[in-house]
């Protein structure tokens, strides 16, 4: 079992994390193949992220859930922290410490616009079910299974969408889409979201080391993430869309 060198630290957990990743590799299916090797189109790509933005907006809410479930300050810091981001917090300093601007929800809608998608065809944009039951299945976890396993969930989520927005980024530069320095959301993400995934697993650590059974949960929720981010770009690539 390797472990995981990145700024964070070693963890034996986040290199348990980095090898189920590994095992049930995201960047393999069939979305992130077309985008690979450039089979998908520009059209069906913008849809795609289109319907992405519905996950990106309704991600902190999940966290919101299971913050209410945790008895004490020190077991919420971690959902705090990127429940801030989340919303705007600029950890460079800003004077009160929030930019509206910045909330992740916007700045996604900031990348949508630099595909031509503007915020009053979004608003009549509706969420599919391939977004829907993703995002279903994370507030459910999230509402009514083990804390720890909710932990599981969210937090290989986060690690995983770090190199999908690296990968992303990559080739919507490369296939000249968007110009480099127009890139937003998925620069940020792909700096920040191994921190915000450490975060969770700090904090069911203890746990996992001590407790056979929340030791199963975590796991479990590991898998769980996996499976419904794999699913949600699966569907995304087959949903039906004119042909394109």
């Amino acid at each position: 079992m390797k472990s995981s060198e990145t700024t964070f630290g070693t963890s034996f957990l986040m290199g348990c994390v980095e090898d189920w990743t590994e095992r049930r590799p995201i960047l393999e299916n069939s979305y992130f193949s077309a985008l690979k090797d450039d089979s998908m189109s520009r059209e069906r790509f913008v849809r795609s992220q289109k319907q992405f933005y519905f996950a990106v907006r309704f991600f902190s809410r999940p966290m919101a859930a299971l913050m209410a479930r945790m008895p004490d300050s020190a077991s919420r810091q971690g959902l705090i922290h990127n429940l801030s981001e989340e919303h705007g917090f600029d950890d460079e300093g800003a004077v009160t410490g929030f930019d509206p601007a910045l909330a992740h929800d916007l700045t996604f809608l900031a990348f949508l616009r630099t595909f031509g998608v503007s915020g009053a065809e979004m608003a009549k944009d509706r969420e599919g079910p391939e977004v829907r039951a993703f995002n279903t299945g994370l507030i459910g976890a999230c509402m009514m299974e083990r804390v720890e396993l909710a932990f599981g969930c969210l937090g290989v989520i986060e690690f995983a969408f770090a190199d999908i927005c690296e990968l992303i980024g990559r080739k919507v530069v490369e296939r000249g889409w968007i110009a480099p320095d127009e890139l937003v959301h998925y620069k940020l993400h792909a700096q920040i979201d191994k921190r915000h995934a450490a975060d969770f697993f700090k904090v069911v650590d203890g746990a996992w080391s001590r407790d056979a059974a929340a030791r199963a949960a975590v796991e479990d929720g590991i898998v769980l993430g996996l499976h419904l981010f794999n699913r949600l770009y699966e569907d995304l690539h087959t949903a039906p869309g004119d042909g394109l």
